[in-house]
């Protein structure tokens, strides 16, 4: 019966380390995002936009990958 809880208990830890991992992601990702526009404020190319968009994108699965962590652990 210890193992169980043991068991548990690890699972706990782990599903909150994967919880914190996943929220420090999505703040790197907010990060990105705002070094992109800072950079279209300073440099404008043809590349600027397709950036711009790959890192909402970024952003968006960053917000996927938390939710599957909180939702499914």
């Amino acid at each position: 019966m210890i193992a169980t809880d043991l068991g548990e208990l690890f699972f706990s830890f782990l599903k909150l380390l994967f919880i914190i991992a996943g929220s420090l992601y999505l703040v790197f990702s907010v990060v990105v995002i705002r070094q992109i526009n800072t950079m279209q404020k300073s440099l404008v190319t043809t590349f600027s936009n397709k950036l711009k968009a790959l890192g909402f994108l970024h952003l968006i699965l960053a917000i996927l990958v938390l939710l599957f962590f909180v939702v499914s652990l």
